[in-house]
């Protein structure tokens, strides 16, 4: 079946293409991919252009932003391992720092326990102080008692008694009196020395749990500076590579700028000679698969699988081989959205998967391109790297 012709669309207004480049490439959705060295500025005559630029001018000062890019790029990457180590030392220190602290609040409650048991035995220890202090009086009261007035004798109990329950009721009162006191005695400097040994056991342990409590503060501080000097070294090397960063995005618009200069000094020379792109050799069956720098090369960010942009892009590549081209696809399929934020229309033939905007076909003759089954739709030098099939 023969192919019908292609839908015509309105024209764009002038500078509509070149607007849409600026803002696609700025985008960075069909940001081109990094040329390899030399190929595109190869194919470019060294012939001075009005304002006295020259295309090897222009290869040189791209391939010296291009080798400025890679350098930037590896910088930028060497500073983000460091940031990734960084990060998972920092992560590991924070998990050193959650157990430290809780073996420090662990520390700190059984410290905190010990003392107020030491407390506790410090108060009851003062109380039976006071109480051997009282029961030493009462002792020292009744020796003196028994001193002044001695005890009455046998005799005198005997005769002072009132029948012999009396008697035995007066022996056996005396008798007691005599077994309290010293058992009293006895209790008090049994519980004066349980007392001191145990405020003595307390007074050690405390010293111990204080020591202990105070290595494993002087442990986390240690950890925490480590912690706060990692994350600080941290903060260093992002900040250099959020520089690199701001560097290299200047600097790739930069040579985006030079490859848009390169591209229009191309066209320039090849509408002005043709340099030999009208080819009448063979076509053969269409590939997409590039021959080395020469063929079809899609930007990063682009979509050539919708509709008829993969026979497109196999064509356009057959065509670079064919001619030593490196063509680099800036825009194929579209949203309708998208192609009306970058200057399109909503349903444009990018919209329907059959279009392809093309920098480096700008120079190719319509003849030449009929034999690789494309065309050039749209006249005007704005639309020179439009492309669709024929």
């Amino acid at each position: 079946m023969a192919p019908t012709a292609p839908p015509r669309r309105r024209p764009r207004r002038p500078g509509v293409a070149a607007a849409w480049r600026a803002r696609c490439l700025g985008s960075g959705r069909c940001r081109p991919r990094a040329l390899a060295p030399g190929v595109l500025l190869a194919a470019a005559l060294a012939t001075t252009v009005a304002g006295g630029v020259a295309s090897g001018s222009l290869e040189g000062r791209l391939n010296s932003a291009r080798a400025r890019e890679g350098q930037l790029s590896a910088g930028i990457a060497a500073d983000s391992r460091q940031i990734h180590g960084f990060s998972g030392r920092i992560e590991d220190l924070r998990g050193r720092l959650q157990a430290l602290e809780l073996s420090l609040d662990v520390e700190r409650s059984f410290l905190q326990s010990v003392r107020t048991q030491l407390a506790s035995a410090r108060e009851r220890l003062a109380a039976l102080k006071v109480s051997l202090a009282r029961d030493r009086q009462v002792l020292v009261a009744q020796v003196v008692a028994a001193y002044e007035s001695p005890p009455p004798d046998i005799a005198t109990v005997i005769l002072e008694a009132h029948g012999f329950a009396d008697l035995i009721e007066r022996v056996d009162d005396e008798r007691a009196i005599a077994r309290e006191n010293a058992a009293a005695t006895v209790r008090v400097r049994e519980a004066h020395a349980a007392v001191g040994a145990q405020a003595a056991k307390l007074a050690t342990l405390e010293a111990s749990q204080a020591r202990e409590t105070e290595a494993v503060l002087v442990q986390r501080n240690e950890v925490a500076q480590l912690r706060l000097a990692l994350v600080e070294r941290r903060v260093q090397f992002s900040r250099a590579r959020d520089r690199k960063n701001a560097e290299l995005s200047g600097l790739r618009e930069h040579a985006r700028a030079l490859e848009k200069q390169l591209f229009a000094l191309r066209a320039r020379e090849l509408a002005a000679g043709g340099n030999g792109l009208a080819y009448t050799g063979p076509v053969g069956a269409y590939s997409p698969t590039p021959e080395g720098a020469y063929g079809f090369f899609p930007a990063a960010g682009t979509n050539y699988s919708v509709g008829e942009e993969p026979t497109l892009a196999a064509r356009l590549n057959t065509l670079g081989r064919a001619l030593h081209l490196h063509l680099i696809g800036i825009s194929g399929y579209r949203s309708p959205q998208h192609s009306v934020e970058v200057g399109g229309f909503a349903n444009d033939p990018h919209t329907r998967g059959e279009a392809s905007d093309t920098p480096g076909v700008e120079g190719v003759p319509e003849a030449t391109l009929e034999r690789f089954g494309l065309t050039r739709p749209f006249p005007g030098a704005a639309e020179a790297d439009h492309i669709q099939l024929g």
